[in-house]
């Protein structure tokens, strides 16, 4: 097994336990045009930028041109931001456990998601996470979204690691093969996606929680 010295973390869906949420925001929107979205339809685009959730969305419903994908990401989006900006923001099991795994045992630590700037900062720093990260990557500051791998290629770069040396924490379809074409080990952590073959195939293991994770590094990276 290669020597890990770095791990890249997803932020919705790996940190925050945001894509079920995002998924009830974008049914109710669409319950709003006589319209639905189911859990498996939401999961299958979670993980893109915004073109490319929308993208993948005029796919599912068949290029419907009664539903405009640009202005209904623009509604449920606001109204996603106002409920999360207005409480708490739900954490996923074991983050802070590895995050002090990783601290006492010399890992560098950076983020890699998909959500611009402005809005991943924020919620970052409002759950006391950011301090805790060596460097960061956001969706606004790449020209290629996931499934490209330019985030985490950027993000191993910021903390002076190769790909090899890195492992990267995902959930998603797209962020899975985005570490596989950069060269990154990766880790599934599920959330809302159930592992597709080809999920299966480019993870090295899939774990329910991020402790799970810590005890995966205790067992192969020593």
């Amino acid at each position: 097994m290669r020597k890990i010295k770095g791990v890249i973390f997803d932020v919705d869906g790996v940190i925050f336990d945001t894509e079920r949420i995002s998924a009830e925001f974008w049914d109710k929107t669409m319950r709003k045009y006589g319209y639905t979205m189911d859990v498996k339809t939401y999961a299958n685009v979670m993980g893109r930028d915004r073109a490319g959730v929308i993208a993948g969305l005029e796919e599912a419903y068949n290029y419907d041109p009664k539903l405009d994908f640009g202005a209904l990401s623009t509604e449920k989006t606001a109204d996603m931001v106002e409920a999360l900006d207005s409480g708490r923001i739900p954490v996923k099991e074991g983050v802070f456990e590895i995050i002090d795994y990783l601290e006492k045992n010399g890992y560098k630590k950076a983020v890699a998601t998909s959500t611009r700037k402005s809005r991943a900062k924020k919620r970052l720093e409002k759950e006391h996470i950011y301090e805790h990260m060596d460097a960061f990557m956001y969706g606004d500051e790449v020209k290629e979204s996931k499934p490209n791998p330019e985030i985490f290629l950027k993000a191993a770069e910021k903390i002076n690691l190769k790909p090899e040396e890195c492992l990267v924490i995902e959930d998603s379809p797209a962020g899975i093969e985005a570490a596989r074409a950069g060269g990154f080990l990766c880790i599934n952590v599920v959330d809302l996606k159930e592992p597709t073959d080809e999920m299966i195939a480019h993870s090295l293991a899939r774990y329910n929680s991020l402790l799970e994770v810590i005890d995966w590094l205790e067992e192969n990276n020593k």
